[in-house]
């Protein structure tokens, strides 16, 4: 309950100010392969329907720690995600914490193909130079011949289990690639005078 108590204080009184602060790169290196053939062998993928490229990729990663891979069909749905991070970069997540006690909340910023996620408190008090607790990034090799944007969430920080991490994932583009969800993201980044701020994180159906 504290804890729950203090992130709604903090978002309360700065996390909407988020949008209007500088958006330069969060400094890090980056701690997955920034190509698609840096992963898995893309002459191998091509002669692959859709199906088999699935279940390669997700087979790949499914014994790999901090990992966890998943496909998006449809190169419209992609353009359409792709325009809306660009122009709405910020939202936030909140996330129970292991021990139940309360939640904390992750700042996701998009930076073209990758969304980077920290702490609300880490990026409060470092801005630019916090470090990312996970990175989300969308391969789009495939797109134009197949039909498929394969993803990739890496977890930088080990406080983060899997089952955190994939409903993260799921959230992130749920609320990138549907009219309700895009509508708080779209009122989180232009609009945060009317966005519910404590009603979102209070709602437990939010919560990743």
């Amino acid at each position: 309950r504290p804890r729950m108590l203090r992130c709604l204080h903090l978002l309360r009184e700065g996390a909407r100010r988020l949008p209007a602060r500088s958006r330069r790169a969060l400094s890090f290196t980056y701690p997955t392969p920034r190509k698609l053939d840096d992963i898995v062998r893309m002459q191998l993928l091509m002669h692959q329907d859709a199906d088999a490229i699935k279940q390669i990729w997700t087979d790949y990663h499914a014994s790999k720690p901090g990992v966890y891979a998943g496909v998006l069909t449809g190169k419209r749905k992609y353009e359409v995600l792709l325009q809306r991070a660009e122009r709405s970069p910020f939202f936030v997540y909140p996330m129970v914490a292991p021990e139940g006690d309360g939640f904390s909340v992750l700042v996701s910023n998009f930076q073209g193909k990758h969304c980077l996620l920290t702490s609300y408190e880490d990026y409060q008090e470092k801005k630019t130079e916090a470090q990312p607790h996970l990175v989300i990034t969308l391969y789009d090799e495939l797109v134009e011949l197949k039909d498929l944007i394969l993803v990739r969430t890496d977890i930088c920080n080990s406080a983060i289990g899997d089952d955190a991490a994939r409903s993260v994932n799921r959230a992130l583009l749920t609320n990138y690639l549907t009219s309700e969800g895009y509508d708080r993201v779209y009122r989180f980044n232009h609009e945060p005078n009317n966005f519910p701020l404590e009603q979102y994180l209070a709602d437990v159906n939010n919560h990743c």
